[in-house]
């Protein structure tokens, strides 16, 4: 199976230290236990992502890289 985030991204932070981050947008009914609710499409949905994320999150941080899942609470506060 082949991973692709949604977005991979360079910047530099307010002190001017280079940043890298790998980020994965997903509505929270998918993404956070707690909102999955009954609904066994997002049950399975919710397993399926927590495996891809762990792998993610292994190998970015063995690349120095960031990663992190953001909601539309993230997006629209």
């Amino acid at each position: 199976t082949v991973y692709v985030p949604d977005f991979f991204i360079q910047y530099k932070d307010k002190k001017g230290r280079a940043r890298v981050e790998l980020i994965e947008i997903k509505p929270s009914s998918q993404a956070m236990r707690e909102n999955i609710g009954k609904n066994k499409q997002n049950q399975a949905a919710y397993i399926v992502n927590r495996a891809k994320w762990e792998a993610a999150n292994k190998w970015a941080k063995g690349k120095g890289i960031r990663f992190r899942v953001i909601t539309e609470s993230d997006i629209f506060k």
